[in-house]
């Protein structure tokens, strides 16, 4: 189960720079082990994972400066967002930032969810980035009414990632031509470790909140950077449907 909040004092401690956030705009779902510090940086280890998402969207940056597909190019900014909007969650520990946090990784789910519609003839090119930006915008308003419903908001993610593998089946079969299930293996692997270390340490499996170096969710941020780098691998391989 997730930590009490009773169990960190510095969440509400007044003179913390970040309590009147939390007393404005509400507490997040969910308290990740590591312990909130009374800093501009209130959790360092699971704040400056996110560092790990920022080198590899300077990665994407450069391997795809020179694709003419705007939707191979568009992986870099999405790599970006994700690590960017959690840094300032983490960094923050509220319920607005924790939204924004969940905005960040629709880009991601969403894209591929998509791109795997556009495989299966589903979806045009020419509507992929109109959609990705509405299903982005609506599922973040679904996380309030989820949150504000005392639901587990991170149950959406675990969805979309059921999901993605099921398009991902969907379309293969539907190839006119061979897949490779390379890269997309390994990307699974990688998401399942950082699955594996997240949910320690929402369970309390694994958690010593004094740590701020090596935190579960901390490597779920590593581990999910790098599952994000091979699907981008996987998914080149698609480049003539991408206009």
């Amino acid at each position: 189960m997730a930590q009490s909040f009773a169990d960190y004092p510095n969440i509400s401690n007044p003179e913390c720079v970040w309590t009147p956030l939390r007393e404005w705009g509400g507490l997040p779902n969910v308290k990740w082990c590591e312990e909130t510090l009374c800093s501009i940086i209130a959790e360092p280890a699971n704040t400056w994972s996110n560092l790990a998402y920022l080198v590899v969207a300077g990665w994407l940056w450069w391997f795809t400066r020179k694709d003419e597909s705007r939707t191979l190019r568009f992986w870099a900014p999405v790599a970006f967002w994700v690590g960017l909007t959690s840094f300032v969650y983490h960094a923050t520990v509220s319920f607005l930032t924790q939204v924004l946090d969940f905005w960040g990784m629709y880009f991601f789910f969403g894209l591929i969810l998509l791109l795997n519609l556009l495989r299966m003839g589903k979806l045009s090119p020419e509507k992929l980035f109109k959609t990705l930006y509405l299903s982005i915008g609506s599922l973040t308003v679904f996380t309030v009414i989820v949150a504000k419903l005392n639901l587990p908001v991170q149950g959406i993610v675990a969805v979309m990632i059921g999901l993605t593998l099921l398009t991902e089946v969907l379309a293969s079969r539907s190839a006119s031509g061979k897949v490779s299930h390379g890269f997309f293996g390994v990307s699974l692997l990688f998401i399942t470790i950082a699955v594996a270390f997240s949910g320690s340490d929402a369970s309390g499996l694994r958690c010593d909140p004094k740590d701020h170096v090596f935190q579960g969710h901390a490597l779920w941020h590593v581990f999910g950077s790098i599952s994000m780098a091979f699907a981008h691998l996987h998914y080149r391989q698609f480049k003539p449907l991408f206009r």
